[in-house]
């Protein structure tokens, strides 16, 4: 019975397959975002077209990423970390990198020295709010940092949020929250229909919003590998 029991929780917690479409705007620009999720396996991209853009595919049971480089032909493995799973990607692959090429370390800037020290840990704060959005019962959550506030809608009805990454994170300097919140999200175990930053003005400058959830099984495993005749790219530890 307790075997049972447990597959039955492994089960629900992987039970929602299908496709989200999300728009994202941030510094005046709005993009587009899919998510596709199978069984065990999620995939992320961008839908804008005007220029390449890498994906990623994330197995939902160890938190494994797959940082794939269309432009370059390339993807790079990338074990889970509490910050989404982006925690040693070599520096010089991306976007701008092809297979082979070089990838040593990243040096501070001039007169850098040693990285900044981190600053003040963020925190997701359940506000005791309730609402439904796109049929989905939502809590409200805050994340506040110098003025600035968050408010953010998520459910535990679809799965923990995997923020789309496209290149490595910051490894010097301050990260805003909208660098991290994501990872906040995810080791609650939710994902976010609506999500808004606000400076300490009031003005908008982030926005994360689902614009559609579209139930239905993945039969197309393609989706979450690498295409035929890509070469791996080893990460760098650092």
């Amino acid at each position: 019975m307790a075997v049972v029991f447990s597959l039955f929780i492994l089960q629900s917690a992987f039970a929602f397959e299908g496709r989200i479409n999300v728009a994202l705007a941030r510094g005046g620009e709005i993009s587009g975002v899919l998510y596709t999720a199978g069984t065990n396996d999620l995939r992320i991209e961008q839908m804008d077209t005007n220029r390449p853009h890498a994906w990623d595919i994330v197995n939902l049971e160890t938190g494994e990423l797959t940082l794939l480089f269309p432009q370059n032909r390339g993807f790079v493995r990338l074990k889970n970390t509490a910050e989404g799973g982006a925690g040693n990607l070599p520096p010089g692959v991306g976007p701008q990198a092809a297979p082979g090429a070089n990838t040593m370390p990243t040096m501070p800037p001039p007169g850098m020295g040693m990285p900044a020290p981190p600053m003040e840990k963020l925190e997701l704060t359940a506000t005791g709010g309730t609402t439904n959005i796109l049929g989905f019962t939502c809590a409200g959550y805050e994340i506040k940092q110098h003025g600035e506030v968050m408010e953010i809608w998520a459910t535990d009805e679809l799965f923990a949020f995997q923020p789309y990454l496209e290149n490595q994170p910051h490894r010097f300097g301050p990260r805003m929250i909208e660098e991290q919140w994501g990872g906040l999200l995810k080791a609650k175990k939710i994902f976010p229909l609506l999500a808004t930053l606000k400076m300490g003005n009031g003005a908008e400058r982030y926005r994360f919003e689902v614009k559609s959830v579209t139930p239905g099984k993945v039969r197309d495993g393609s989706l979450f590998q690498p295409p035929p005749g890509y070469q791996e790219i080893r990460p760098l530890p650092f």
